[in-house]
């Protein structure tokens, strides 16, 4: 079984939960993890740890999505890379975490990750740039 994790700086984990919630409805179910000003980073590891649960759910994959690669909240998740069963992508977006869950269950997890990922970098576009060369001139 997938278990999906969203890790960030400041809410960002938790409105991008809010706007899944909001496109695919309730079924889909991800943890998240906000980390602030008012929280040590000794608070926020054990936090994630409990979300884990790698001691007890040796079955499950856990996914966490982080917001940017270095920061801090990335390399608190990246030290439970350790266990096979831990994946960390950074850099996530709407649209990684949409295709994440409806394709979750689909595919394997290495299977999953890199179709998603290249999804999402696919999905970056610069707009005026497309529409430009499809307006003839």
């Amino acid at each position: 079984m997938k278990k999906f994790i969203i890790a960030s700086h400041g809410n960002l984990a938790k409105e991008l939960k809010n706007s899944v919630h909001m496109i695919m409805g309730d079924a889909y179910e991800m943890e998240v993890v906000c980390m602030d000003s008012e929280r040590t980073m000794d608070s926020i590891k054990e936090e994630i740890s409990e979300k884990l649960n790698v001691v007890d759910d040796k079955d499950s994959e856990y996914i966490i999505l982080t917001d940017v690669l270095g920061g801090s909240i990335a390399n608190l998740c990246a030290e439970f890379t350790s266990s096979s069963n831990v994946h960390v992508i950074t850099g996530f977006n709407l649209s990684l975490v949409l295709e994440m869950l409806s394709l979750k269950d689909a595919m394997t997890t290495n299977d999953l990750i890199d179709h998603c990922v290249h999804q999402a970098k696919n999905g970056i576009v610069y707009v005026n740039e497309l529409l430009s060369k499809s307006i003839p001139q």
